[in-house]
């Protein structure tokens, strides 16, 4: 008689996977640890200025996105900011790109009527451009990292590369988005063969509601938006830095900031633990940062983003309007 053994849940395997790296790295510094006690607090509310700006930020863009859908009663500002909030504040115990996008997205069918397809759209345009804006920083960043530029050139070759995005999204808004909207129909396609999703969502019928609008007057908007919730995303690398005694510069820093976003995109721990943690290690020792403050300032970082999420959460809730109430 064979003995049936259940298959472990995926988020323990996650969540011990995320527990052992952080361990290890936590063991890596352990005689640097008492320099946490020693953060800033001006640096610590610096960066927790730039993550209310970066939920804001968000929010906004979550808004413009909804409103070239035509849902323009799901755009209250408030009640925008507290599901990406509440997604953020998941996104510490689970995947954090599973929990945003399925937070989001159902705070949006469930209190707003807004068909999965639809609500999925508007959260997916605001993660792509988030995306295309690491995406055009990420060869200057790649080479500050490897050391082939200076700090100089490769903030020079950000501007340019933002003047380039900017230019590409204002006058051929539409074509580019066009590739948006393929690319979001392609993979849509596939999540509708989830049984669950599948039986709720009518993929044609939501095809052809996005193939009737215009996408192509929000995409400047939306690039705008996600080039300063970057350039507030790298500031809070800055601060932390500068808290705790990182002395590479804060241009190196900010040049950084792009390799170390697309690395994270492969953490699938929850809240990237661990994954996260090693990959940005290896790329400040590549810029030149100094072993010995590596484990303190990235367990600062996390810990100052959690705290500022969290506290974020709690007040976006008091800006929440039920639908009933929105538009008053």
């Amino acid at each position: 008689m064979s003995l049936k053994i259940d298959r472990v849940p995926r988020k323990y395997v996650l969540w011990g996977l995320a527990l052992a790296l952080m361990a290890g790295f936590v063991y890596w510094g352990r005689h640097n640890l008492d320099k946490i006690l020693t953060l800033d607090p001006f640096y610590a509310g610096l960066c927790f200025a730039c993550t209310t700006g970066i939920a804001v930020i968000s929010a906004l863009k979550w808004r413009v996105a909804l409103r070239s859908i035509g849902e323009r009663d799901a755009a209250h500002f408030g009640s925008l900011l507290y599901y990406f909030m509440f997604g953020r504040a998941v996104g510490l115990v689970l995947p954090m790109d599973v929990s945003d996008f399925g937070v989001r997205t159902m705070s949006l069918k469930l209190n707003h009527s807004v068909s999965i397809g639809r609500a999925s759209y508007s959260v997916y345009m605001d993660r792509t451009f988030d995306l295309v804006v690491a995406g055009l920083f990420l060869v200057p960043s790649i080479l500050s990292i490897l050391g082939t530029i200076e700090p100089v050139t490769g903030i020079w070759l950000f501007a340019a590369c933002f003047a380039f995005g900017l230019v590409s999204f204002a006058f051929w808004g539409r074509q580019t988005m066009i590739v948006i909207v393929f690319i979001f129909h392609q993979l849509f396609k596939a999540v509708c063969k989830i049984p669950w999703i599948g039986k709720r969502v009518e993929p044609d019928a939501e095809r052809q509601v996005l193939a009737e609008r215009d996408f192509g007057p929000a995409a400047a908007p939306l690039f705008l938006l996600s080039s300063a919730k970057f350039l507030l995303t790298a500031m809070r690398f800055v601060a932390i830095g500068a808290a705790m005694g990182v002395t590479v510069g804060a241009a190196r820093l900010v040049l950084f900031v792009p390799g170390a976003q697309f690395a994270a995109l492969f953490a699938l721990t929850p809240g990237g633990l661990g994954i996260a943690d090693w990959s940005w290690s290896a790329l400040l020792i590549k810029i030149g940062t100094d072993e010995a403050i590596i484990v303190p300032y990235l367990i600062s970082l996390r810990l100052v983003i959690s705290l500022s999420i969290i506290v974020l959460a709690v007040v976006s809730r008091l800006l929440y309007r039920k639908p009933s109430q929105e538009g008053r």
